[in-house]
């Protein structure tokens, strides 16, 4: 028997729509998992004698895992550190402090009050009136206080762009730039901040 146009072979009995199911179910499940388990902040510690929240007033313990869109507010006495499996890097915010964590992969925050330090690379905090991204792993802080944001590079290299007109910063270690309320900046040693007091 001849074939007819347009016929073909059955395919062992399969139609088309069955192949689906072929595609690799374990690796489907382990991409939907591996954000969870490599990108997600966990609270490494509470310390002092106060309390860490997050949304709604919800108390935070040591172990928690935190994903986009959680907020960290601490009160007077405690201070919150949080970290991230298999990476050095940790961001600590300090006593009478609130941070939004924004994105985990890189790690984004925004910080509304008080003030957070950090270590690694590609870590980005925006305040107010300005951005800053580490460049290179190394120890920084931010701090809003008294109208002014204070960005210090104690060791590493930042990048600090400020202010509507978007104006760049560069800071290595051991400098600071410092943002007033109208988006004013001014940038020097560390030093000369602490050694004014």
């Amino acid at each position: 028997m001849g074939k007819r146009s347009g016929e073909r072979n059955p395919p062992s009995g399969r139609t088309s729509g069955r192949r689906a199911p072929r595609l690799p179910v374990a690796g489907m499940l382990a991409l939907l998992l591996a954000p969870c388990a490599t990108f997600g902040a966990q609270v490494l510690s509470i310390e002092g004698t106060g309390l860490a929240t997050s949304n709604y007033a919800v108390q935070l313990s040591e172990g928690d895992t935190l994903d986009a869109g959680r907020v960290i507010r601490t009160n007077s006495f405690a201070t919150c550190t949080l970290g991230w499996a298999g990476s050095p890097d940790k961001v600590v915010v300090e006593p009478s402090s609130n941070a939004e964590l924004v994105g985990e992969n890189p790690m984004r925050f925004r910080l509304v009050a008080g003030k957070m330090r950090f270590t690694g690379k590609d870590v980005e905090v925006a305040t107010p009136q300005s951005t800053t991204t580490s460049k290179q792993a190394g120890s920084y802080s931010i701090a809003l206080k008294e109208g002014k944001e204070v960005v210090e590079v104690v060791t590493g290299e930042a990048a600090v762009t400020v202010g509507a007109k978007k104006e760049q910063y560069g800071l290595h270690g051991g400098e600071e730039l410092t943002v007033g309320a109208d988006g004013s900046a001014k940038k020097g040693p560390i030093a000369a901040r602490n050694e004014a007091k």
